[in-house]
């Protein structure tokens, strides 16, 4: 390793290092954006005009100082780190909904900042240690994000959040909350939310196409991942399927119609167990366990397509249902209730909801009762203790680690808070991206136009002829096959799960037997040891719960950042 002025070479690559007073910003490959109030590193788009950004003009730059960065927020978006000088200092400000990640460690007399943990290591910093807490809590609350890490010392900037320094201490604000988009929401027709919703995406999924160049979209042939494809359907993109032996892993028949309603071929690739390797943990430049072990095949087969067409980068419909709403409960009834009243608009929301959940209307008005009660609005986010000792539930605590979004202001809406609650949960898709992948992923149903256009709609107009969605299936229906628009199933991984679990059976014993979970006491050995006794290794029922542990393992094992 060596310094040359304010770049840092190490294997090959070229680190940026930028110092200024209380923090050092480590950027990795291409300098930021610089601007008379800083840097800007990360993708940026202007909402005025659908594309990147390289550089901002005078007066944009004024707003970003005078507003000390709630410009930034309000005029573009993107995954980008803003590092601002304004009135009150230094600060460092996360993009809303933001896929690149931002992590920092406080060495005195600078903080650290860097997109991954290899990356903080290059300046020679300490090993980071495993905080044991932190591995319960995730283990209970596995798609949770936020300030914290797994690793001791290195904390996250959450998205839509800044970070100053005051008098040497650190100070962690939010600047973007999806609360104030879902409360002071414009009054729009059903009609224009329809309109809105499909020029938001269309036009988002243009601008990152535009950026990253041409995608390869994994399409199961789900409602999500078709609309994208309908989005793509005149640009250069490349359409990939993925199947399992189990024909519940199977969805080649929907990916095909969708394929040839917009006129292109379609790649098939079959999910191969006996290329994953449980020993390898795709999320070891990460701060958390945040990948899954079936992912390496999915990353697999997306590099083998986009090595043979050129593509540049992996698009997905992850998050998809969360950003369209697709809660699994009464709640909408009850925000109708307390919004408009008992009448026919909530005996039609009611009706809905029972066609979509198969429940009586009895039980489904007794729901919406309950959860329009004052003491019963706030979204729960329930722990999984599935496999877990009685000491990983003690250390992991009774409520979930702090999130922002999920402390909701005075008598929220019990449906505007369930929906909040699926939006904290996606940021799992965003926060996992590996640093290391081979071509980028994108999410445009993340993007910070699409969710704010999706949290001015109220709860109740998600729900139309039995299905959830509802707003997400018209505005794209005239640009998809009607059983597509009108699907209501759902491909899952849990059968290619099945098969890693009975194809890779003694590995995964040993690792979960025999590794640093169970000697740190955060397992159940003796349920884990009936699972794993039977002479035929069928998969638990809840196996994607016992691979979650793996997933644990596997990092704990290979990530840069640990050393006890």
């Amino acid at each position: 390793m060596r310094r040359i002025g304010d770049r840092l070479i190490h294997e090959g690559h070229r680190v940026h290092i930028h110092h200024e007073k209380d923090f050092a910003l480590l950027v990795l490959g291409d300098p930021p954006i610089a601007i008379d109030t800083g840097l800007i590193v990360g993708p940026l788009f202007d909402r005025r005009h659908p594309s990147s950004v390289e550089t901002l003009a005078p007066e944009d730059q004024a707003k970003i100082r005078a507003s000390q960065g709630r410009h930034l927020t309000e005029i573009f978006w993107g995954g980008y780190v803003a590092f601002l000088r304004t009135d009150e200092g230094i600060v460092l400000l996360r993009a809303p909904l933001g896929d690149l990640a931002c992590l920092f460690v406080h060495q005195a007399p600078r903080t650290w900042v860097a997109s991954d943990i290899a990356l903080l290591k290059r300046t020679g910093m300490a090993p980071f240690a495993t905080d044991w807490s932190m591995i319960a809590q995730h283990l209970a609350w596995p798609y949770l994000r936020g300030s914290w890490t797994c690793l001791e010392k290195v904390m996250a900037l959450p998205t839509g959040h800044k970070l100053q320094s005051r008098e040497a201490q650190l100070c962690l604000a939010p600047c973007w909350s999806p609360w104030a988009f879902a409360e002071n929401a414009p009054c729009l027709t059903r009609d224009e939310h329809v309109e809105r919703i499909a020029r938001v995406v269309s036009n988002c999924v243009a601008t990152l196409a535009g950026h990253w160049g041409r995608p390869v979209l994994l399409l199961s042939g789900g409602l999500d991942s078709s609309i994208l494809a309908a989005t793509l359907a005149g640009r250069d993109a490349d359409l990939l399927t993925l199947y399992t032996r189990d024909p519940i892993g199977d969805e080649r028949a929907y990916a095909a119609q969708v394929a040839d309603h917009i006129g292109k071929p379609l790649i098939e690739a079959r999910r191969e167990v006996s290329e994953i390797h449980p020993l390898r943990s795709a999320a070891g430049g990460l701060p958390w366990p945040a990948r899954r072990l079936f992912e390496q095949e999915t990353m697999r087969q997306v590099d083998l397509a986009a090595a043979d067409h050129g593509a540049a980068a992996l698009m997905t419909g992850g998050g998809g249902d969360n950003v369209f709403c697709a809660l699994q409960s009464a709640a909408p009834v009850a925000d109708r209730l307390l919004v408009e009243g008992p009448g026919p608009g909530m005996f039609s929301t009611a009706r809905e909801i029972s066609a979509l959940a198969s429940a009586p209307m009895p039980t489904v008005l007794r729901s919406a009762a309950a959860k329009a009660m004052p003491w019963a609005r706030r979204s729960i986010v329930r722990p999984d203790h599935a496999y877990l000792s009685d000491e990983a539930r003690a250390r992991a605590g009774a409520r979930p680690p702090a999130h922002p979004w999920l402390t909701p202001p005075a008598r929220p809406l019990p449906g505007v808070a369930g929906y909040i609650r699926l939006l904290a949960l996606a940021q799992s898709f965003s926060e996992g991206r590996d640093p290391a992948a081979t071509i980028p992923t994108i999410l445009p149903l993340l993007a910070q136009p699409v969710v704010e256009a999706c949290l001015a709609v109220p709860s109740w107009l998600w729900f139309e002829k039995g299905r959830n969605r509802a707003l997400a299936r018209r505005a794209f229906a005239p640009h998809l096959p009607r059983e597509i628009v009108e699907r209501r199933s759902k491909g899952t991984p849990d059968s290619f799960q099945g098969e890693i679990f009975e194809h890779h059976h003694a590995t995964l014993r040993d690792m979960l037997l025999g590794g640093a979970l169970a000697d740190q006491g955060l397992i159940d050995l003796p349920r884990l040891t009936r699972v794993f006794s039977g002479t035929v290794p069928m998969a638990p029922p809840d196996v994607g719960s016992l691979l979650r542990l793996v997933d644990v393992e596997a990092w704990l094992r290979s990530a840069p950042g640990r050393h006890e």
